[in-house]
């Protein structure tokens, strides 16, 4: 199978390389999971270092799933967490994060869409928490626009997306220490 350099129309401004969308998509999913988890503070926080641990003994999941009930959570919230993760086709550290990792996420998104906040809602909207689909942002920015139909919501949504996830990658790439350029397939066709 030969993956696409773009998506959308070749040479938009706005749009991010395919590599590069996977990218900077797998670090906001991966902080929106800390930020469900991170409501239960210290007990959210072990869960993370639980699962990034390459050992996982049955009194390390004992002792995190009673902080996580004495902070809260459901066993229904529980379960839909780790069906999430179980349901990914692909397993990675892109499941989760680090303490660490999600302050430098979350820094990047607040520094970047401080002047946007249309932008920061709806990127808090896709991937905090379980996140909610593009079909469901659409639909409740119907409801706030009934002048609106439903298809013209989509497609804003989409572009809305889109930019924010573009103004996201550099800083986001800076923030990691990761060579911004290094998704470059042209760069690697013209060379080849």
């Amino acid at each position: 199978m030969i993956n696409p350099i773009e998506l959308g129309k070749a040479g938009e401004v706005a749009r991010l390389r395919t590599l590069e969308s996977v990218w900077i998509q797998g670090k906001l999913r991966m902080w929106g999971r800390w930020a469900g988890l991170e409501r239960y503070g210290r007990s959210g926080n072990m869960f993370n270092q639980l699962l990034a641990s390459t050992a996982i003994t049955r009194s390390a999941v004992m002792e995190a799933l009673a902080h996580l009930k004495r902070a809260g959570c459901t066993k229904q919230e529980l379960e839909v967490y780790l069906a999430e993760i179980l349901q990914g086709k692909q397993k990675s550290n892109l499941a989760f994060c680090t303490d660490d990792e999600a302050a430098k996420i979350d820094r990047v998104v607040g520094a970047v869409l401080i002047d946007s906040p249309g932008l920061h809602e709806i990127i808090q909207g896709r991937y905090l928490g379980r996140g909610k689909s593009k079909k469901e942002l659409a639909r409740e920015l119907a409801e706030k626009r009934p002048e609106w139909c439903l298809r013209t919501c989509e497609s804003r949504i989409d572009v809305w997306l889109s930019l924010a996830e573009s103004m996201l990658y550099a800083p986001m790439c800076d923030e990691f220490g990761t060579n911004s350029s290094r998704f470059s397939l042209q760069v690697c066709a013209e060379n080849a």
